[in-house]
């Protein structure tokens, strides 16, 4: 188990989190409309490639032209949209929930809601499975696909890479899940077997788990209105949560990327136009003031930064759960 900060040093935390620059309208472009990706969940590179997974299913965007027939281009933007994987699974539709990368693949949690839940979202799923997707070399499909069950259906929404064969994911449902991040471990990589274990123990400050990233030795991490910073120990296992943000009660964070010194998190109202939603950065030691770029009406859930592929290094590229299509911001 791992002891928290002390009072003294949590209430430091927060009051550092909590001061904050007024907040600026990030300048954005819609790069992908809605309506022709709804429920765009989260957004990754691969090899300098852009990859979208949500409701409907997981598709490659991308800048060139592209007549296939599982392509539609954005008649707005130009960018062609490409589907890639579909949302069957066996006799369901599933949503990509989660989505990460490393070097070859992409891993994704397919997740079927439990619709007969009174809040499905918050509901445990009933199915779930991890999938790994190896995009084609030369065209925007699917060179293999490989999927394995999980042994109890969860809603995995975090997803990154530990090393080799190895992924951190946030369990964000059922309410009150007993582990606020796991380990999975692939086992056997024909055939994606795996074991689940806990990696860090849940608590009451990490309700609603989601975005998680490794970067440069630290895990960071949202627990619902919490943003975490967390050593990874030389045995891969963690240390001591560290408290580096926290928002008001009527927002919630998302997904969130590194980008030099900062962490920029995904920062909603949980009840749209009664509260801010932002790109909220936040320094990695936790000290100093915060600022946000404004990002209207829009929710971001997914938030990623381009290394280039959409014209502008460094530019962050969103998803957006709530509204679908995908987005650019520059800061």
């Amino acid at each position: 188990m791992h002891t928290l900060l002390s009072k003294s040093l949590l209430l430091c935390a927060v009051a550092l989190g909590l001061n904050a620059t007024a907040p600026a309208t990030a300048h954005a472009d819609q790069l992908v409309s809605p309506s022709l990706i709804k429920s765009t969940e989260r957004g990754v590179f691969l090899n300098g490639r852009y990859y979208v997974g949500g409701q409907h299913g997981i598709h490659e965007v991308k800048r060139t032209a592209d007549s296939s027939p599982h392509c539609k281009i954005d008649t707005g933007s130009g960018f062609t949209v490409c589907l890639l994987v579909s949302t069957v699974y066996g006799a369901d539709q599933c949503d990509y929930s989660g989505m990460t990368a490393d070097n070859t693949y992409l891993y994704a949690a397919c997740t079927v809601a439990d619709k007969t839940a009174a809040i499905p979202l918050l509901a445990p799923p009933k199915r779930a499975a991890l999938f790994r997707v190896k995009p084609a070399a030369t065209s925007s499909t699917a060179a293999e696909v490989v999927s394995k069950p999980f042994a109890t259906p969860v809603w995995y929404n975090g997803m990154t890479v530990l090393d080799n064969n190895t992924l951190l994911m946030t369990p964000s449902a059922p309410l009150g899940t007993k582990s606020a991040i796991v380990k999975l471990r692939i086992t056997n990589t024909l055939t994606l077997d795996h074991t689940i274990t806990e990696w860090l123990p849940g608590s009451p400050l990490y309700l609603l788990n989601n975005g998680v990233t490794v970067n440069n030795g630290h895990v960071y991490f949202v627990g619902g209105q919490n943003l975490w910073r967390i050593a990874v120990k030389s045995d891969g296992s963690a240390g001591l949560p560290i408290l580096l943000y926290q928002t008001t009660i009527n927002q919630t964070l998302d997904d969130l990327t590194v980008k030099g010194d900062w962490v920029v998190a995904a920062e909603i109202g949980i009840v749209n136009g009664l509260g801010l939603n932002s790109l909220t950065f936040v320094h990695k030691t936790g000290l100093g003031p915060t600022f946000k770029l404004w990002t209207g009406l829009t929710q971001l859930s997914g938030v990623v930064v381009d290394p280039g592929t959409f014209g502008t290094p460094g530019a962050f590229i969103a998803t957006s759960y709530f509204q679908g299509g995908v987005y650019r911001y520059f800061y």
